[in-house]
């Protein structure tokens, strides 16, 4: 996950007009549903500001694959204490809308790897007594997941290098609920997720290894540098938040510090 600002988002010629009529149909009874057509317009546009990656697991897939999430569901909300038929009213705010893989938006299971996870109907709350029912602020509600719209929560996800498995990227107790949840409810422990996580995380520890060596060359040989200079440009490209993975890679490399190599933090400050 990384973080996106989803101001950024260029919108269709009058489409808050259209925006506004559907939100009114929905005041007065009607299904949100019934004018998905308003926000699937945006799915390009927010594709666009993830280099078409899922905003979630960051894994790059066809736009025909992805859809429009609802951050808070515009329908039933599962984890609410009583029964919430949706953040209805926040159906057409753009500022509500996520660019979601169909394994991190629906719910699915995962026989061969033994995982089940998809966001669908899940919203849960770190206080469940601030639920908001009917429109109103926001402000008391404090999610439990994750939000890549919310600049510092994709610093709370790491991955094992050992397998590529998500993970907490600290011992905060809320922050590490935060993320197990975030990694059950988006589904980021799907078994290929995993493996692909892996191969990234696999030839990024290969090319700081690398680095590493090369730097250390540098000191002696002043004609290991352009060589140097390739690999960690390799590791650049890795955690440039266009790139598969880039959150994970950038823990990975976080972990990698080391104070006889300034330039790890030189890259991490890039």
């Amino acid at each position: 996950m990384r973080y996106i600002d989803s101001t950024r988002l260029r919108l269709p010629d009058e489409w808050l007009d259209r925006a506004a009529i559907a939100s009114q149909a929905v005041t007065h009874g009607g299904d949100p549903n019934d004018h998905a057509a308003v926000w699937r317009e945006l799915k390009d546009g927010l594709a666009d500001l993830s280099n078409d990656k899922c905003w979630y697991c960051e894994v790059p897939v066809p736009r025909s694959d992805n859809a429009v999430d609802h951050f808070r569901p515009k329908g039933r909300v599962g984890d609410a204490a009583h029964e919430h038929n949706g953040y209805r009213w926040l159906a057409f705010e753009r500022s509500n809308f996520r660019y979601a893989c169909t394994f991190c938006n629906s719910r699915r299971k995962d026989v061969a790897g033994g995982t089940v996870g998809g966001k669908a109907d899940r919203f849960p709350l770190l206080d469940e007594a601030q639920r908001v029912y009917v429109q109103g602020s926001l402000v008391g509600e404090r999610p439990t997941l994750l939000d890549p719209c919310e600049f510092g929560d994709w610093r709370l996800l790491g991955c094992r290098q050992e397998n590529g498995k998500p993970c907490a990227a600290n011992n905060d107790a809320e922050q590490q609920e935060r993320a197990n949840l975030s990694i059950e409810i988006y589904h980021l422990h799907h078994e290929p997720t995993c493996k692909l996580r892996h191969s990234a995380a696999v030839q990024l520890l290969s090319d700081i290894e690398e680095a590493k060596s090369l730097f250390i060359a540098t000191q002696s040989d002043a004609a290991q540098a352009l060589s140097f200079k390739k690999a960690a440009d390799r590791i650049l490209k890795a955690i440039h938040s266009d790139s598969a993975f880039s959150g994970d890679m950038r823990f990975l490399l976080g972990g990698a510090r080391d104070p006889d190599h300034s330039w790890v933090q030189n890259l991490l400050e890039t």
